[in-house]
């Protein structure tokens, strides 16, 4: 596996989560703005919360670790690039 895949993979990795963090703040944005508060619905709706709260942090600690290993890509280029000159 080449320096770039490793990059190529790590942004890809960042813009999913990106994606998914983005569709999990729509969903908490919304919550409680569609529904009424009748038993049934509104107990679905907490879970349906409580799934996009854990995804968002989720999603933020895959955030996280995909820029380290674009972080850590570049920085292996760096060394690349000193050893060669």
């Amino acid at each position: 596996m080449d320096i770039g895949s490793v990059v190529n993979q790590g942004l890809i990795g960042m813009q999913k989560s990106q994606s998914s963090m983005l569709q999990s703040a729509q969903q908490i944005a919304q919550a409680g703005t569609t529904q009424r508060a009748d038993a049934p619905a509104a107990n679905q709706q907490s879970q349906d919360l409580a799934s996009s709260l854990v995804n968002l942090k989720v999603q933020s600690q895959v955030f996280d670790s995909s820029a380290k290993v674009v972080k850590s890509a570049d920085e292996t280029i760096g060394t690349l690039l000193d050893v060669k000159a």
